[in-house]
Protein backbone atom coordinates (compact mmCIF):
# COMPACT_ATOMS: atom_id res chain seq x y z
CA UNK A 1 0.00 0.00 0.00
CA UNK A 2 1.33 3.41 -0.98
CA UNK A 3 1.39 6.29 1.50
CA UNK A 4 1.03 10.00 0.80
CA UNK A 5 3.72 11.58 2.97
CA UNK A 6 3.86 15.19 1.76
CA UNK A 7 1.75 17.66 -0.24
CA UNK A 8 2.43 21.23 -1.28
CA UNK A 9 2.21 23.79 -4.06
CA UNK A 10 4.38 26.55 -5.46
CA UNK A 11 4.56 28.98 -8.36
CA UNK A 12 6.87 27.99 -11.20
CA UNK A 13 7.79 31.18 -13.07
CA UNK A 14 11.20 30.83 -14.72
CA UNK A 15 12.52 33.98 -13.00
CA UNK A 16 12.77 31.93 -9.82
CA UNK A 17 15.91 30.38 -11.29
CA UNK A 18 17.02 33.03 -13.77
CA UNK A 19 16.87 36.01 -11.45
CA UNK A 20 16.40 34.75 -7.88
CA UNK A 21 17.36 38.06 -6.22
CA UNK A 22 15.11 40.22 -8.38
CA UNK A 23 13.41 42.04 -5.50
CA UNK A 24 15.45 42.78 -2.34
CA UNK A 25 12.24 43.30 -0.36
CA UNK A 26 10.67 39.93 -1.16
CA UNK A 27 13.37 37.60 -2.51
CA UNK A 28 14.88 36.63 0.89
CA UNK A 29 11.46 35.65 2.25
CA UNK A 30 10.68 33.54 -0.79
CA UNK A 31 14.07 31.93 -0.63
CA UNK A 32 13.43 30.99 3.00
CA UNK A 33 10.05 29.51 2.05
CA UNK A 34 11.50 27.31 -0.67
CA UNK A 35 14.23 26.19 1.68
CA UNK A 36 11.59 25.27 4.23
CA UNK A 37 9.62 23.35 1.60
CA UNK A 38 12.77 21.54 0.49
CA UNK A 39 13.46 20.64 4.13
CA UNK A 40 9.91 19.33 4.50
CA UNK A 41 10.38 17.13 1.45
CA UNK A 42 13.70 15.91 2.76
CA UNK A 43 12.15 15.00 6.09
CA UNK A 44 9.21 13.22 4.41
CA UNK A 45 11.73 11.36 2.21
CA UNK A 46 9.37 10.21 -0.55
CA UNK A 47 10.35 7.44 -2.94
CA UNK A 48 8.45 9.21 -5.73
CA UNK A 49 7.19 12.77 -6.26
CA UNK A 50 4.05 13.26 -8.36
CA UNK A 51 4.66 16.71 -9.80
CA UNK A 52 1.53 18.39 -11.17
CA UNK A 53 2.03 21.14 -13.74
CA UNK A 54 0.94 22.42 -17.09
CA UNK A 55 3.00 22.69 -20.28
CA UNK A 56 3.59 25.76 -22.44
CA UNK A 57 3.29 24.12 -25.87
CA UNK A 58 6.71 22.53 -25.56
CA UNK A 59 5.85 18.87 -25.04
CA UNK A 60 2.27 19.02 -26.29
CA UNK A 61 1.29 20.84 -29.47
CA UNK A 62 -2.16 21.40 -30.92
CA UNK A 63 -1.88 18.26 -33.03
CA UNK A 64 -1.97 16.08 -29.89
CA UNK A 65 -3.15 17.97 -26.82
CA UNK A 66 -4.39 15.99 -23.82
CA UNK A 67 -6.49 17.21 -20.94
CA UNK A 68 -4.57 15.13 -18.39
CA UNK A 69 -1.42 13.10 -19.01
CA UNK A 70 0.83 11.03 -16.73
CA UNK A 71 4.48 10.54 -17.55
CA UNK A 72 5.51 6.88 -17.28
CA UNK A 73 9.21 6.59 -18.08
CA UNK A 74 12.50 5.86 -16.37
CA UNK A 75 13.90 9.21 -17.50
CA UNK A 76 12.48 12.60 -18.50
CA UNK A 77 14.49 15.06 -20.56
CA UNK A 78 14.19 18.84 -19.97
CA UNK A 79 13.43 21.41 -22.63
CA UNK A 80 15.90 23.94 -21.16
CA UNK A 81 13.76 26.80 -22.41
CA UNK A 82 13.82 30.32 -20.94
CA UNK A 83 17.52 29.96 -20.22
CA UNK A 84 16.88 27.48 -17.42
CA UNK A 85 19.72 25.02 -16.83
CA UNK A 86 18.20 21.58 -17.22
CA UNK A 87 19.20 18.08 -16.22
CA UNK A 88 17.53 14.78 -17.09
CA UNK A 89 15.13 13.77 -14.35
CA UNK A 90 14.70 10.21 -13.11
CA UNK A 91 11.16 8.92 -13.55
CA UNK A 92 9.34 5.81 -12.39
CA UNK A 93 7.69 3.89 -15.19
CA UNK A 94 6.15 1.28 -12.88
CA UNK A 95 4.53 3.84 -10.59
CA UNK A 96 3.39 6.00 -13.51
CA UNK A 97 1.69 3.06 -15.22
CA UNK A 98 0.12 1.85 -11.98
CA UNK A 99 -1.32 5.31 -11.26
CA UNK A 100 -2.55 5.55 -14.85
CA UNK A 101 -4.31 2.18 -14.59
CA UNK A 102 -6.00 3.16 -11.33
CA UNK A 103 -7.12 6.55 -12.59
CA UNK A 104 -8.53 5.16 -15.83
CA UNK A 105 -10.35 2.55 -13.75
CA UNK A 106 -11.79 5.40 -11.69
CA UNK A 107 -13.29 6.96 -14.82
CA UNK A 108 -10.59 9.43 -15.85
CA UNK A 109 -9.73 9.15 -19.54
CA UNK A 110 -6.23 10.53 -19.07
CA UNK A 111 -3.34 9.84 -21.40
CA UNK A 112 0.07 8.49 -20.52
CA UNK A 113 3.41 9.20 -22.16
CA UNK A 114 6.61 7.15 -22.29
CA UNK A 115 8.51 10.18 -23.63
CA UNK A 116 7.27 13.20 -21.69
CA UNK A 117 9.80 16.02 -21.75
CA UNK A 118 9.56 18.65 -19.03
CA UNK A 119 9.37 22.42 -19.49
CA UNK A 120 9.91 25.08 -16.83
CA UNK A 121 6.59 24.33 -15.13
CA UNK A 122 8.17 21.09 -13.94
CA UNK A 123 11.87 21.92 -13.97
CA UNK A 124 11.74 25.09 -11.84
CA UNK A 125 10.33 23.25 -8.79
CA UNK A 126 12.60 20.26 -9.42
CA UNK A 127 15.68 22.46 -9.33
CA UNK A 128 14.53 25.00 -6.73
CA UNK A 129 13.43 22.33 -4.26
CA UNK A 130 16.46 20.11 -4.74
CA UNK A 131 14.57 17.19 -6.28
CA UNK A 132 17.15 16.38 -8.97
CA UNK A 133 17.92 13.01 -7.40
CA UNK A 134 14.34 12.00 -6.66
CA UNK A 135 12.13 9.97 -8.97
CA UNK A 136 9.51 12.22 -10.59
CA UNK A 137 6.18 11.15 -12.04
CA UNK A 138 4.93 14.21 -13.97
CA UNK A 139 1.19 14.80 -14.16
CA UNK A 140 0.21 17.29 -16.85
CA UNK A 141 -3.00 19.28 -16.44
CA UNK A 142 -4.20 21.49 -19.29
CA UNK A 143 -4.33 25.00 -17.85
CA UNK A 144 -3.97 27.19 -20.93
CA UNK A 145 -5.59 25.73 -24.08
CA UNK A 146 -9.42 25.75 -24.07
CA UNK A 147 -11.46 23.78 -23.41
CA UNK A 148 -9.94 23.39 -19.94
CA UNK A 149 -10.97 20.75 -17.42
CA UNK A 150 -13.30 22.26 -14.86
CA UNK A 151 -12.01 23.05 -11.39
CA UNK A 152 -14.49 20.51 -10.08
CA UNK A 153 -13.04 17.83 -12.35
CA UNK A 154 -9.57 18.72 -11.09
CA UNK A 155 -10.78 18.29 -7.52
CA UNK A 156 -12.17 14.87 -8.44
CA UNK A 157 -8.87 13.96 -10.07
CA UNK A 158 -7.01 14.86 -6.88
CA UNK A 159 -9.29 12.66 -4.79
CA UNK A 160 -8.88 9.79 -7.24
CA UNK A 161 -5.10 10.31 -7.24
CA UNK A 162 -5.08 9.83 -3.45
CA UNK A 163 -6.88 6.50 -3.87
CA UNK A 164 -4.52 5.50 -6.69
CA UNK A 165 -1.50 6.26 -4.49
CA UNK A 166 -2.89 4.16 -1.67
CA UNK A 167 -3.48 1.29 -4.12
CA UNK A 168 0.19 1.20 -5.18
CA UNK A 169 1.87 -2.10 -4.37
CA UNK A 170 4.49 -2.36 -1.66
CA UNK A 171 5.28 0.35 0.87
CA UNK A 172 6.08 3.22 -1.47
CA UNK A 173 6.17 6.75 -0.06
CA UNK A 174 4.73 9.45 -2.34
CA UNK A 175 4.82 13.26 -2.30
CA UNK A 176 2.46 15.37 -4.40
CA UNK A 177 3.28 18.94 -5.43
CA UNK A 178 1.21 21.28 -7.58
CA UNK A 179 2.93 24.09 -9.49
CA UNK A 180 1.68 27.28 -11.13
CA UNK A 181 -0.07 30.59 -10.49
CA UNK A 182 -0.84 32.75 -8.72
CA UNK A 183 -2.16 35.93 -10.43
CA UNK A 184 -0.43 36.90 -13.66
CA UNK A 185 -1.28 37.88 -17.20
CA UNK A 186 0.65 36.32 -20.09
CA UNK A 187 0.86 37.89 -23.54
CA UNK A 188 -1.95 40.40 -22.93
CA UNK A 189 -2.00 44.20 -22.53
CA UNK A 190 -2.31 43.66 -18.75
CA UNK A 191 0.93 41.71 -18.54
CA UNK A 192 2.85 42.94 -15.51
CA UNK A 193 -0.24 43.39 -13.36
CA UNK A 194 -0.59 41.39 -10.13
CA UNK A 195 -3.83 41.22 -8.13
CA UNK A 196 -2.57 40.91 -4.56
CA UNK A 197 -6.06 41.02 -3.05
CA UNK A 198 -7.21 38.08 -5.20
CA UNK A 199 -4.05 36.14 -4.40
CA UNK A 200 -4.48 36.58 -0.65
CA UNK A 201 -8.12 35.48 -0.84
CA UNK A 202 -7.27 32.40 -2.92
CA UNK A 203 -4.36 31.39 -0.72
CA UNK A 204 -6.44 31.79 2.44
CA UNK A 205 -9.09 29.47 1.02
CA UNK A 206 -6.46 26.99 -0.08
CA UNK A 207 -4.77 27.14 3.32
CA UNK A 208 -8.10 26.37 5.01
CA UNK A 209 -8.88 23.56 2.57
CA UNK A 210 -12.00 25.40 1.34
CA UNK A 211 -12.16 23.82 -2.10
CA UNK A 212 -15.92 24.34 -2.43
CA UNK A 213 -15.50 28.11 -2.80
CA UNK A 214 -12.55 27.70 -5.17
CA UNK A 215 -14.21 25.26 -7.55
CA UNK A 216 -17.19 27.60 -7.63
CA UNK A 217 -15.08 30.17 -9.50
CA UNK A 218 -15.56 30.42 -13.25
CA UNK A 219 -12.69 30.66 -15.69
CA UNK A 220 -14.08 34.01 -16.82
CA UNK A 221 -13.86 35.34 -13.26
CA UNK A 222 -10.34 34.04 -12.79
CA UNK A 223 -9.15 35.41 -16.13
CA UNK A 224 -10.69 38.81 -15.47
CA UNK A 225 -9.55 39.20 -11.86
CA UNK A 226 -6.25 37.32 -11.79
CA UNK A 227 -5.18 36.80 -15.39
CA UNK A 228 -4.93 33.91 -17.81
CA UNK A 229 -1.89 32.64 -15.91
CA UNK A 230 -4.00 32.16 -12.79
CA UNK A 231 -5.90 29.39 -14.57
CA UNK A 232 -2.94 27.29 -13.42
CA UNK A 233 -4.56 27.07 -9.97
CA UNK A 234 -5.97 23.79 -11.31
CA UNK A 235 -2.71 22.15 -10.25
CA UNK A 236 -3.16 23.48 -6.70
CA UNK A 237 -6.70 22.12 -6.63
CA UNK A 238 -5.51 18.65 -7.65
CA UNK A 239 -2.85 18.68 -4.93
CA UNK A 240 -5.22 20.06 -2.27
CA UNK A 241 -7.88 17.45 -3.04
CA UNK A 242 -5.25 14.72 -2.95
CA UNK A 243 -4.16 15.86 0.53
CA UNK A 244 -7.76 15.92 1.75
CA UNK A 245 -9.78 18.55 3.54
CA UNK A 246 -7.16 19.33 6.18
CA UNK A 247 -5.40 22.64 6.71
CA UNK A 248 -2.25 24.08 5.26
CA UNK A 249 0.61 26.49 5.93
CA UNK A 250 1.31 29.44 3.67
CA UNK A 251 5.10 29.62 3.77
CA UNK A 252 5.29 32.85 1.78
CA UNK A 253 3.51 35.12 -0.64
CA UNK A 254 5.01 38.00 -2.58
CA UNK A 255 3.90 40.18 -5.50
CA UNK A 256 7.03 39.75 -7.61
CA UNK A 257 6.72 42.50 -10.20
CA UNK A 258 10.15 41.73 -11.72
CA UNK A 259 8.71 38.29 -12.51
CA UNK A 260 5.25 39.74 -13.38
CA UNK A 261 3.68 37.10 -11.12
CA UNK A 262 2.16 36.76 -7.68
CA UNK A 263 4.21 34.02 -6.02
CA UNK A 264 2.75 31.57 -3.51
CA UNK A 265 4.52 28.80 -1.59
CA UNK A 266 2.40 26.47 0.54
CA UNK A 267 2.59 23.20 2.41
CA UNK A 268 -0.67 21.26 2.81
CA UNK A 269 -1.62 19.02 5.70
CA UNK A 270 -2.25 15.42 4.67
CA UNK A 271 -5.56 14.17 6.05
CA UNK A 272 -5.30 10.69 7.57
Amino acid sequence: MGTLVYTGATSHVSGILRNPDADPEHSPRLDAAWRRMAAGLEQADPDVVVLIATDHHETFGLEHYPTFCLGAAERHEPWNEHGIPGVPVAGDEEVGLALHTSLVGAGFDLSHSRDMRLDHAFMVPVLRLGMEKRRIVPLFVNCNTPPLPSLGRCRDLGSALRTAIEELPGHIRVAVIGTGGVSHWVGTPEMGRINEEWDHAFLARMEAGDLDSIVGLTDEEIDREAGNGALEIRTWVVARACAGQAGGRLLAYAPMYPWVTGIGVMEMEVAR
